[in-house]
């Protein structure tokens, strides 16, 4: 959600500037790296202070609620406890096929994908089908053959797939997973947490192509019309994805991702007696607690600095969205306080010039940098004549 300037003055937004005496303290942005570079670091994470103690009950084994564009987890319930995931597995799959496969490369079927047992997509040996079509087939109606098949093209096997899984995981900050097989059926040594799922989803939800097939209702193809076992696409709105999971081990899972009144909500529950209705619950509670408020957009013009030789102003702004996530009844205690550094001619444009906190009342929650928006040039003649 924007917040106009109007919006933020009835807000009562505060804008406090003070003289940093630190003359050389720059703040260098933070740099956001591709996801499919392998060296990513781990997203930024924070809890919510009241998530391990407010929200529903659930009677789900394990549950966790995210915001994904701030990175706060809202709810949690047992968010590290390791647990088969089932079909949920195929979510880590789907992104290393977006990742490192061409959507568009023909991919065979082998006899050991076509005999693989548990859900289908009823693919046949020897049958050819573009990875596009077999992605749909795999997170749609949770084929594990189509899984396999996935696996075998993308990295030659299923135990290199594996491996594949296990680094890419790790390097979304997914520590306490292990992977076996792309399909989720239960094995030895393959598990994941609440947690992880709900990292490793925040991330292939921002590939276009994972987030258009994780939101299809129904795909017709050329090898069959596929459904998505995913009932609250039908029936919870602004449903985007992703993905159901059900085997001995894991009881009933569900990761799902909402974006509704300007949350971007990822919420997870494992060995559920009633993960829709469970789901819904965690989600409602999410809706109905919390806002975002963006102040501005990354790189938007926040607040204007002066600066001696010159009558133009200097557009400051940060390069990181100024945004906050906040009770819904901490609405009108935010604050923003800028701080300044000395200002010299010229100033370039990114140079760094300061920073803004944002203030929950008389805290600070956030800090971010500010920098300069536009370039301006050496003072004029007039105003080095006069000394101003």
């Amino acid at each position: 959600m924007v917040i106009s300037r109007r919006q933020l003055q009835r807000l009562a937004l505060v804008i406090l500037a003070a003289a940093v005496l630190a003359a050389g303290a720059r703040q260098v942005a933070t740099r956001i790296r591709p996801a499919w570079v392998p060296a990513a670091p781990p997203p930024e994470v924070t809890y919510w202070p009241g998530a391990r103690e407010e929200g529903p009950a659930l009677r789900a084994r394990a549950a966790i609620l995210l915001e994904g564009s701030t990175g706060t987890i809202l709810y949690a319930r047992n968010e590290h406890q390791q647990r088969a995931p089932a079909s949920t597995t195929k979510i880590v799959t789907a992104l290393l096929a977006v990742e490192r496969g061409g959507l568009d490369e023909q991919v065979r079927v082998s006899p050991e994908a076509a005999g693989t047992r548990g859900s289908s997509a009823y693919l046949r040996a020897g049958q050819e089908l573009p990875l596009l079509e077999l992605l749909h087939a795999m997170m749609l109606p949770s084929g594990n053959d189509a899984a396999v098949a996935v696996a075998e093209h993308v990295a030659g096997s299923v135990p290199s797939f594996a491996r594949l899984m296990n680094q890419r995981v790790r390097e979304l900050g997914a520590r306490n997973s292990l992977f076996q097989n792309p399909h989720g059926l239960d094995a030895a040594g393959h598990y994941t947490t609440a947690y992880d799922l709900a990292l490793i989803t925040r991330t292939a939800m921002r590939y276009p192509v994972f987030a258009r097939i994780v939101q299809t209702r129904e795909h017709p193809s050329a090898w069959g019309t596929w459904s998505n076992t995913n009932r609250l696409l039908w029936s919870y709105e602004g449903t985007v994805g992703v993905k159901t999971g059900t085997t001995g081990n894991a009881g009933n899972c569900l990761v799902t991702a909402v974006n509704r009144e300007g949350l971007e909500l990822v919420s997870v529950v494992l060995g559920s007696p009633d993960r829709w209705s469970e789901s819904v619950r965690l989600l409602e509670w999410g809706f109905d607690t919390f806002r975002r408020l963006e102040l501005a957009s990354a790189h938007a013009p926040l607040v204007e600095a002066a600066a001696p030789g010159t009558e133009e102003a200097i557009p400051l702004a940060s390069p990181q969205p100024v945004q906050l996530l906040v009770r819904k009844d901490q609405v009108d205690d935010v604050q923003l306080r800028v701080r300044l550094a000395p200002v010299r001619l010229p100033v370039r444009r990114f140079e760094p010039l300061g920073q803004v906190d944002l203030l929950l009342g008389d805290e600070v929650v956030r800090t971010l940098p500010l920098e300069a928006a536009a370039s301006v040039g050496q003072p004029s003649w007039w105003h080095l004549l006069l000394g101003r």
